[in-house]
């Protein structure tokens, strides 16, 4: 009677700890706040996110050995070279604060998402409830979105170039959905995200964004996957359908059309374009090539390099990840970031070649194909530190652990 009243509260604190997992999540992904101003004043990330950990800590007795997983030992590293920076910062307090703030959320989302989430079907209902979070807020920014010379920003999160970065990240879950094999109302709510998000990245006016959804679509149609089974021909027609539909919106395609006028484009020949930035950012890594100038530090010393060269100081902020991090944290922050991006596809070409399950594939090939137009996006944003791309990293990791465990009962049964 004893042991079974055990299990029976084990199962009951496993099942709240999950709940309150899959709600802190929702908040820091999603980010319901921002739309419901009066959330954010709770501070939903720290508020729920503590009893979440403490939950986790007293009613976890043995966890995943998650040290062994090869993109958390590199995302050490990564928190090790924001560390070594700290010291060498232009600003120490700031960059201190932030490596702490970034350190802390993210360790945690990595620890509870790689204990908690360890079967397919949790992992597809957290991408299903992912994809109408962020339609939801697609929702209220076509809604209550600013509009500023035919672009749309909303509130003070997510700039228009922001958003693409934002709503990309998700887009491509959604076709873990479509098939015959998902119930209608799921097949349908899919369809509806998937458009959604086509027009609100369309309303940005992001250029970058055009190009990097373009990619991930190419990759999608082009190449063969188990999520997207459906013939070629069928593949055209839904891309006339869904361009057919965007018709119906008002979008200004005359800011996409100046992508072809490279030569006369202010991010090729302007101080603050975006080339400017780069070179800029490049003579700050040569010049702190072991230890960066600390972390969101890339203003201040785009800044301190105009001055130096005569040039009106104005401060911007880096457009490329890369520059970014390579400028902030120096050569190992940079190599990190690099190796643990690259693990994205190489842990999605191990799963789709090697494992028999059907549904760690299809997660496989949809992780892989946002990840392309997350990482071309941030080519052109300042989002090295970024929810989204860590998030990626998570879920490889997870991916890699669920393929593992895999390997391993195959092994046996051999």
């Amino acid at each position: 009677m004893m042991i079974t009243e055990e299990r029976i509260n084990e199962r009951g604190k496993s099942s709240l700890l999950y709940s309150m997992f899959c709600v802190w999540t929702f908040f820091v992904l999603c980010r319901p706040q921002d739309y419901f101003t009066s959330l954010a004043i709770l501070r939903p990330i720290l508020t729920l996110g503590i009893p979440t950990l403490l939950l986790y800590i007293f009613s976890t007795k043995n966890g995943e050995k998650i040290s062994r997983n090869k993109q958390f030992r590199l995302y050490r590293y990564l928190i090790l070279a924001l560390l070594i920076s700290v010291p060498f910062s232009y600003y120490r307090s700031a960059s201190l604060k932030d490596v702490f703030y970034y350190a802390s959320i993210t360790t945690m989302f990595f620890l509870l998402f790689y204990q908690l989430v360890d079967t397919a079907s949790r992992l597809r209902s957290l991408l299903f409830a992912y994809c109408l979070g962020v339609s939801i807020y697609a929702l209220f920014i076509l809604k209550y979105g600013n509009v500023y010379e035919d672009r749309i920003s909303f509130g003070n999160m997510f700039d228009s170039n922001d958003i693409v970065f934002f709503v990309i990240s998700f887009i491509t879950f959604n076709f873990l959905f479509l098939g015959k094999d998902n119930k209608k109302y799921q097949r349908i709510l899919v369809f509806l995200n998937i458009l959604l998000c086509l027009v609100v990245i369309l309303k940005t006016g992001s250029r970058g964004g055009l190009i990097a959804c373009v990619t991930m679509f190419a990759y999608l149609f082009i190449f063969k996957t188990v999520t997207i089974k459906i013939p070629f021909i069928i593949k055209i027609a839904l891309v006339l359908l869904a361009i057919i539909t965007l018709q119906l919106f008002t979008i200004d395609t005359d800011r996409y059309k100046t992508i072809t006028e490279i030569e006369t484009d202010y991010n090729v020949t302007g101080e603050q374009g975006r080339l400017a930035i780069w070179q800029s950012g490049l003579r700050m890594f040569l010049s702190h090539p072991l230890t960066g100038i600390g972390m969101n530090r890339f203003s201040e010393g785009l800044g301190r390099d105009r001055q130096e060269r005569g040039v009106v100081a104005r401060w911007q902020t880096a457009h490329n990840s890369l520059v970014q991090i390579g400028a902030e944290t120096g050569i190992l922050g940079l190599i990190v970031f690099c190796l643990m991006s690259l693990n994205v596809f190489r842990i999605t070409g191990q799963i789709k070649r090697k494992s028999r399950s059907k549904e760690l594939i299809k997660v496989s090939e949809m992780t892989r194909a946002g990840f392309i137009g997350l990482f071309i996006c941030a080519m052109f944003l300042s989002q090295a530190y970024s929810i989204y791309w860590a998030f990626y990293i998570i879920l490889t990791a997870v991916l890699q652990n669920m393929f593992d465990k895999e390997s391993e009962a195959v092994e046996k049964i051999a």
